[in-house]
């Protein structure tokens, strides 16, 4: 016959106790990221073929809606220029055809600066910004994170919840 009393008893009693009790609650630390490892209670050690992540332990990208202003922002562009060196200018003159010998004279005013007057530019700006960006959550587990996991009924299976 397969069984005896005592064992379907027993069985019986463990279902009974398992239904009450379907999850339970455990801690563990991350001791390895690639790849994924964490240990529980300093001897068991869990891999990711039993862990079952949520979001809140992984990476992940969502869209979400944005509708702002940026703050205004002043640009004060201020600015003048100098220009200096040494200039020479040399120049002729003839009167042709020049009957009666008429004399030329040339006067030269030479100035070796320049300077442009101070030009005055203040802008005054802001950005508005609106629609869908995909945004990603970087959430993912690292190297020594405390997790909080439960354990599926059967206990093969882990689920982590969250960090703290």
């Amino acid at each position: 016959m397969g069984s005896s009393l005592g064992e379907i008893i027993k069985k019986m009693a463990v279902g009974a106790n398992d239904a009450n009790a379907p999850t339970s609650v455990l801690f563990g630390t991350v001791t390895s990221v690639n790849p994924l490892e964490i240990t529980v209670e300093q001897k068991l050690k869990l891999t990711k073929e039993f862990l079952v992540l949520t979001k809140n332990v992984k990476d992940y990208t969502v869209d979400v809606s944005l509708d702002w202003e940026t703050e205004n922002k002043t640009l004060n562009a201020n600015h003048n220029h100098t220009l200096s060196g040494n200039l020479s200018i040399t120049s002729t003159a003839q009167v042709n055809p020049n009957p009666d010998n008429i004399a030329v004279s040339i006067n030269n005013e030479v100035t070796n600066n320049l300077n442009v007057e101070q030009k005055n530019i203040n802008l005054l700006h802001n950005h508005s910004i609106s629609g869908t960006k995909k945004m990603t959550i970087h959430n993912g587990l690292k190297l020594n994170d405390n997790v909080i996991l439960l354990q599926q009924q059967g206990g093969n299976n882990f689920v982590v919840l969250d960090k703290f």
